[in-house]
Order: structure tokens, then sequence, then C-alpha cells
């Protein structure tokens, strides 16, 4: 085993995209009208995006690539059927909405975040990283 190469702590791959814009007015987007709704991208980031809005004024961006041996194939953060934290069904790490934190499983770093501003209806998501 010590001739493999340890994936738990390698990074996240960098995948830069385009500013995609949000309209929270269009149907597809109606559950983040809503505290603790949420809407998972597919179209950015490394393996899409779960947006989830914590208020009227905080959205947060998080990558669904997990932190936990980032690199496999399976390694893919959901929203649990719970709706009350994201989950990675392949190595069982369980991440907050609050910041992304790992609460449980293998992960010991949070998800990535990304940058997301709020204007009127519209939110942005950029491929700056926050954390």
């Amino acid at each position: 085993m010590g001739c493999q190469p340890n994936l738990s702590d390698d990074p996240i791959p960098i995948v830069p995209f385009p500013d995609f814009v949000i309209n929270l007015s269009a149907p597809e987007y109606q559950p983040l009208n809503i505290n603790g709704g949420y809407k998972e991208i597919g179209s950015i980031g490394v393996r899409g995006v779960i947006v989830y809005r914590q208020d009227a004024s905080t959205y947060r961006a998080f990558e669904r690539n997990c932190t936990f041996r980032p690199n496999e194939a399976c390694a893919t953060v959901n929203v649990h059927s719970s709706s009350l934290f994201m989950i990675d069904p392949c190595c069982n790490s369980s991440f907050s909405f609050t910041n992304g934190a790992p609460t449980g499983g293998s992960a010991s770093r949070p998800l990535r975040q990304y940058e997301i501003t709020l204007a009127g209806t519209q939110l942005t998501i950029t491929d700056t990283i926050l954390n």
C-alpha cells in the first residue's frame, strides 16, 4: 500500500467558468426564493455547484466535488434527502450549508465556495474561490 498515491489530500481541480446568472423569477429557480431552498447547477464548477439560500440576503454556492479523494469518480456531493445538509455517498462525508464545513465522515476540509452576489432578482456566481 505504501507505493499507492494518497488521494485523500489531493487538491480539487480548478475549472474556470464564465459568470453564471440566475434569474430568481424563473420557474426553475423557485426553490431559491425560500430560506433553506437549494438548486443544483450541473454546468459550472468541477462537478457542478449547489446554490443554497440561507436567508433573503445570503446565498452560498458550493462546489459538488468532495474534498476527500476529490479525483475519485464518485466524489460528488449531493443534498441529503432531508435537505438539512450535503453528503458524498461515496465516502459518506457530510457538509454544513452554513459554510461547507465537514460535519461527519472522512473529509477534513470544507467544500469549495464560489463568490455569489445578489442584485435585485439576479444571482451571479463567479469562479472566484472564497476559501
